[in-house]
């Protein structure tokens, strides 16, 4: 039934009953939540309570009907902050990275906030950043996402990049592409002259997991051509792929998360290739701990679907030899605040953990 809805005409059919009932479902939740005890937390909010309402349904509809949008090289209105980076040279693309049919292409990236300047910029930290989704929605442009990028840059006196890497819910966008298009960002990133010692890779949710894949890759892979970054930044991210998708619905923290088992299946029906196991270390880091000399910095809420995951990893990290991660636990945050803390109601934790990043990458020798 959830198939027959991402096609026609039953996907036309479910967008035209959402815009009907539109209305009317978000009179019903912005009166139901008036009472405290009506929320799903005791501790929320009335704007926390509604936001992860809305976007628990946006989420629930946009996978439903596995909402697409098309990706453009356009700068667009955007103008110079949108930059377009082409595929590195082969020989950053190996082993995993390589495929028959998916291929390293030029990919799109925003800048927040303002594009970098080799001139006035020379010694500014410079944040790689990847967006969640699940690896089949989300954007890079300002109404995309844009929120959690400005929130960081500001937070760290920094630029942040945002690449538009392929999702898997276009043609050829399953693994390795947004692995290759991580490669070819941070190797653009570095031929702007930008030492690897002023980059930091960071990731929201699904962006989470591919900024520890691509930190994985430059550990197996670490050259001239791609040396490794000053520090990573994980914020809410997924880490386990190989879960069944509808334990969320029998998770202790259901209620309070807005992520549905529609669109984690979606995504992992899309994003794993056929010639590969849920638990391969780069498509779930979750009990495929590694050592890293690169520190880490990972924040997620206590009200998460993903916290058992999340925590886990944290503890596997730690206990090897040399690794260096600081975790910072959101009190009653549902997932990744880091892109809709506004939304949410949670704007102040999401603005003090962007500070707390800050400090951690201070503390790291990764001045910003």
């Amino acid at each position: 039934m959830v198939r027959f809805r991402a096609k026609q005409p039953g996907k036309a059919v479910w967008t035209t009953l959402f815009i009907l009932s539109g209305p009317f479902r978000l009179v019903f939740l912005l009166l139901y939540f008036i009472p405290k005890y009506a929320r799903p937390h005791p501790q929320w909010t009335y704007h926390q309570a509604v936001g992860n309402a809305i976007l628990k349904l946006w989420f629930s509809f946009a996978s439903t009907i596995e909402f697409r949008t098309t990706k453009s090289l356009d700068p667009g209105s955007e103008k110079e902050r949108f930059v377009v980076m082409a595929p590195a040279s082969p020989e950053a693309y190996l082993e995993v990275a390589c495929d028959t049919w998916i291929q390293p292409v030029p990919i799109g990236g925003m800048w927040y906030p303002k594009q970098y300047k080799s001139t006035v910029d020379i010694d500014k930290k410079i944040f790689l950043h990847f967006h969640g989704g699940a690896y089949v929605l989300g954007g890079v442009r300002p109404m995309e996402g844009g929120w959690g990028p400005q929130v960081l840059a500001e937070a760290t006196q920094a630029l942040v990049l945002c690449p538009q890497y392929r999702l898997s819910s276009e043609s050829k966008g399953r693994f390795p592409a947004a692995l290759q298009d991580s490669i070819t960002s941070y190797q653009y990133v570095l031929s702007q002259g930008i030492p690897s010692s002023r980059i930091v890779i960071s990731g929201d949710s699904a962006g989470g997991n591919l900024a520890l894949a691509l930190l994985r890759y430059l550990g197996e892979n670490s050259s001239n051509i791609l040396p490794l970054p000053s520090a990573v930044l994980l914020w809410s991210p997924w880490l386990d792929l190989a879960a069944d998708p509808y334990n969320v619905d029998s998770h202790r923290n259901k209620e309070t998360d807005y992520l549905t088992p529609v669109l984690i299946e979606w995504g992992l029906r899309t994003y794993r290739p056929s010639f590969l196991e849920a638990d391969h270390p780069y498509l779930t880091p979750l009990n495929n701990a590694f050592a890293t000399k690169v520190p880490l910095f990972m924040q997620y809420g206590t009200a998460e679907v993903l916290l058992d995951e999340q925590r886990s990893f944290c503890s596997q990290m730690e206990q090897i030899a040399g690794n260096r991660l600081e975790r910072l636990e959101i009190p009653n945050a549902p997932h990744n605040t880091f892109l809709g803390g506004q939304l949410l109601g949670f704007e102040k934790e999401a603005r003090d953990a962007a500070g707390r990043a800050s400090e951690f990458l201070s503390s790291q020798g990764a001045k910003t």
